[in-house]
């Protein structure tokens, strides 16, 4: 993966950023093609010289500073390339390469949080067409959200590796540690563990991709060879719940067996008791979910619908919701659901606000997955 994004961010330099070329009689100029032809002689450390000398004397030089930045990460000086792209960051805010390449550069000095944040930042704004520093960006935060927990984030992010028939081993076997829920990155990870880990991947990865069939035979197979292992009948049960509820339903009961603190499986049989309508076999899921996890607003939402909606107690069932909207006051399916609760108490007005603010978080969330233009 690194050597791939240094093929790409080195043949770069020169196209990433927008700012016009100097006058040809410039200080800056003269130094430009000096550096550059220093690069291209293979003279890296006097390239790096000539680049710092550049952006001594023009602190606004952006291509300088990109320059910079990415000569110090083929060197893998990366805190000396976190500092520049900081700068360039400061020069260019809207510009999602830089951001990218931050957060890159704030992985490899271990400052994770910061990485995270930057990684997202840049995808955000979009990378144009430099799809292998995109790729590189994505699967960095992929680890990153694994590390902190949003499993179902980094899993959503592979999924589209995985349509995209990038097999990578390094790509199952993030996505392996994610579908398992284990907060590590890769180098992190036990050397016991690696087998279980690329086995769920791989399976996942078909799953993803919606290679069905394959997925199919492969979870037989990964259900057997780990019957006790936490995570399992979970995963093998989201599968099943979109061609064989009964099925799925089953399996997640398995897991209950296997972990009986499995909070998403709590709340899967939760919400598929309210699709089908059975709203009092779906309690006590949700309040074993809320209880193990009082911060999951997936938990107190599905403990609300099923109050609110199965006409059970339709005011315990607004603060419950109230609670997931406070916790996640981006969802719109928690609005909606809020929507539907207020209107069962009587709260017109309140009912009415919370369709509105489900109506432009919608709009929001469509307007964020739309692809952008390069």
């Amino acid at each position: 993966m690194k050597r791939a994004l240094l093929a790409i961010i080195l043949t770069a330099i020169a196209t990433i950023c927008a700012a016009q070329v100097p006058p040809a009689a410039s200080p800056i100029a003269r130094i430009e093609k000096q550096a550059e032809t220093a690069r291209q002689e293979n003279r890296v450390d006097d390239a790096i010289a000539l680049y710092k000398k550049g952006v001594a004397l023009k602190p606004s030089w952006d291509e300088g500073w990109w320059s910079l930045g990415t000569l110090n990460y083929s060197l893998d000086h990366f805190a000396e390339a976190r500092d520049a792209f900081r700068h360039l960051t400061a020069i260019k805010p809207d510009v999602g390469l830089p951001w990218g390449m931050l957060g890159l550069s704030e992985f490899e000095t271990k400052q994770y949080d910061q990485s995270l944040t930057h990684l997202r930042h840049g995808l955000g704004l979009g990378m144009g067409q430099e799809q292998g520093i995109q790729d590189s960006a994505n699967y960095h935060l992929v680890l990153l959200l694994t590390r902190s927990q949003e499993y179902e984030e980094a899993m959503k992010i592979l999924a589209q590796f995985a349509q995209r028939n990038l097999n990578d081993a390094i790509y199952i076997e993030a996505m392996g540690i994610a579908a398992l829920r284990k907060p590590l990155l890769p180098v992190e990870l036990p050397p016991t563990d690696r087998q279980l880990v690329m086995d769920v991947g791989r399976v996942m990865y078909d799953a993803t991709a919606l290679r069905t069939t394959e997925a199919a035979a492969e979870f037989k197979i990964l259900v057997d060879k780990y019957p006790d292992t936490p995570n399992i009948h979970y995963l093998y049960g989201s599968f099943l719940l979109f061609s064989d509820a009964n099925g799925g339903l089953a399996e997640m009961k398995k897991e209950l067996e296997v972990s009986p603190a499995h909070v998403p499986a709590l709340v899967t049989i939760a919400s598929e008791y309210i699709q089908r309508k059975e709203y009092k076999n779906g309690l006590p899921y949700a309040e074993k979910a809320v209880e193990l996890e009082p911060q999951s607003f997936p938990a107190h939402a599905v403990l609300g619908r099923i109050f609110a909606e199965g006409d059970i107690d339709a005011e315990r069932g607004v603060k419950e919701l109230e609670e997931a909207q406070k916790l996640a006051p981006t969802s719109p399916q928690v609005r909606i659901a809020l929507a539907t609760a207020y209107g069962k108490v009587g709260r017109k007005e309140d009912a009415a606000r919370e369709r509105q603010e489900f109506l432009k978080l919608r709009q929001e969330v469509d307007a964020a997955s739309a692809p952008k233009q390069p």
